[in-house]
């Protein structure tokens, strides 16, 4: 039946669509192929698409129908127009705080200074890249702008920009993650 998102696509389109923090896990909506299973799956905690065909007349694949009324398996991720359930949301957000590789841990980020555009460009390459390593920019991006700096001076102004980006990125993820711990203490006194 339509209304319950299982519908034949075409027929009605899926129930709810994803709210502000379920977009951060959603595909973009020029990438969701509508001709793809609609379930949205773990991707490595980015929220991806499921890559198989849908069931003749339905949105999702055969894997993601099993579990009978209501539990079917496309229901622990959400699909990929519509939110994400909220202990998984949860766990997506826990594990993009989390994330590795070119983002340090929590404990690198407490070492960061902020470092104005102006300062930033006022240092000289050298004393810029002795920033990035004291300051805990780790990670094979860091260690490539270092790299850069010091073998070009002239590209000083672009590995800034990548400063000025990965500090309101940094400022903006640690918001909202206060934002949820709030949150979720606010929910722990209401019970």
């Amino acid at each position: 039946a339509p209304e319950d998102g299982l519908g034949p696509p075409g027929e009605a389109a899926l129930p709810g669509g994803p709210t502000e923090r379920c977009r951060r896990f959603t595909p973009a909506e020029a990438v969701i192929d509508r001709g793809l299973c609609l379930a949205r799956t773990w991707s490595d905690g980015r929220g991806g698409q499921c890559h198989r065909h849908p069931v003749t007349g339905q949105f999702f694949c055969k894997s993601h129908l099993t579990g009978g009324p209501g539990q079917e398996q496309w229901r622990v991720h959400g699909h990929v127009d519509g939110p994400i359930p909220e202990d998984k949301l949860r766990e997506f957000e826990k594990n993009a705080d989390n994330r590795s590789g070119d983002k340090v841990d929590l404990s690198y980020w407490k070492r960061r200074r902020l470092l104005s555009r102006v300062d930033a460009m006022s240092l000289e390459a050298r004393t810029l890249a002795k920033f990035f390593k004291d300051s805990g920019y780790s990670g094979e991006k860091w260690k490539s702008n270092q790299e850069r700096l010091l073998r070009d001076p002239g590209c000083k102004a672009e590995v800034v920009d990548a400063l000025m980006r990965e500090q309101a990125e940094d400022l903006f993820a640690e918001v909202q993650r206060l934002q949820r711990a709030e949150g979720e203490s606010r929910a722990r006194v209401v019970q």
